[in-house]
């Protein structure tokens, strides 16, 4: 069955709907894309969900950051979690319609945001009209669901006799390809490709053959999330179900 984006919205907007179970999960990620945006940047928070990044990117010294999101109900978890800091406005976007930005952004974050919108037609509009509210040489950071680190972890899990894990029903994983083809036909510039196929690997893939008790909240995974293991191990992108594109915006 294909959902449309409708059915996605109002997903979205149900307030016991939690963004992310994985807290050492999204942990990695924020960090991961923080670790790509500099000292007094001006930064759009695109689809900020309950602000749990917001506030990491705002931390940067001299940051403002602009949080935005379609849906009232992860706005007002944002507003509890970010409204004691003066650098952050929050503002209720639909990216699908018309809205009002400014075009000046050191930094567009988009952090599985995209896989939202069921259609790549959808998706490349939107990420072309996001990269076109950054400043000219300004990075559009696009972390979102990667459809052939899905396959490498599946057909890995397949080898130890664990089933696959679908891509959830309300998202639209990228695929390589299509982003390849996205920049070279718009004049941008890939500055880098990451993932935390480290994490993925080890979580998804080695501890299901050891452990029944798949809860988050473990000491493993903990260490799986650690930036020296990833360090170590070195996996990047294989075997990562999300991927992080830096794509720069020509000057």
């Amino acid at each position: 069955m294909v959902h449309n984006n409708k059915e996605v919205l109002e997903y979205w907007n149900k307030p016991d709907v939690e963004s992310m179970y994985d807290k050492n999960l999204i942990n990695a990620e924020i960090k991961l894309i923080n670790s790509k945006i500099t000292e007094g940047s001006k930064i759009l928070d695109a689809g900020c969900g309950e602000g749990e990044g917001t506030v990491v990117y705002a931390s940067n010294k001299g940051a403002s950051v602009y949080a935005c999101d379609f849906s009232e109900t992860r706005l007002e978890k944002a507003r509890e979690r970010v409204g004691h800091l003066n650098n952050i406005t929050l503002k209720q976007v639909d990216f699908l319609k018309d809205y009002s930005l400014d075009t000046d952004f050191d930094f567009i974050v988009s952090q599985r945001f995209i896989i939202n919108l069921m259609e790549w037609d959808l998706q490349k509009k939107v990420i072309l009209e996001l990269i076109n509210h950054l400043k000219p040489g300004g990075t559009f950071l696009m972390l979102e669901g990667y459809e052939e680190g899905v396959n490498e972890l599946n057909d890995l899990r397949a080898h130890f006799g664990l089933g696959p894990i679908p891509v959830k029903w309300h998202n639209l994983f990228l695929q390589k390809n299509k982003i390849d083809k996205l920049i070279q036909d718009n004049n941008l510039q890939l500055t880098g490709f990451e993932g935390l196929g480290t994490y993925f690997m080890l979580t998804r893939g080695i501890r299901p053959c050891f452990d029944n008790q798949l809860n988050w909240d473990t000491e493993f995974n903990k260490i799986a999330a650690s930036a020296t293991v990833s360090e170590t191990i070195g996996l990047n992108t294989k075997f990562s179900r999300l991927a992080l594109w830096s794509i720069k915006r020509s000057k």
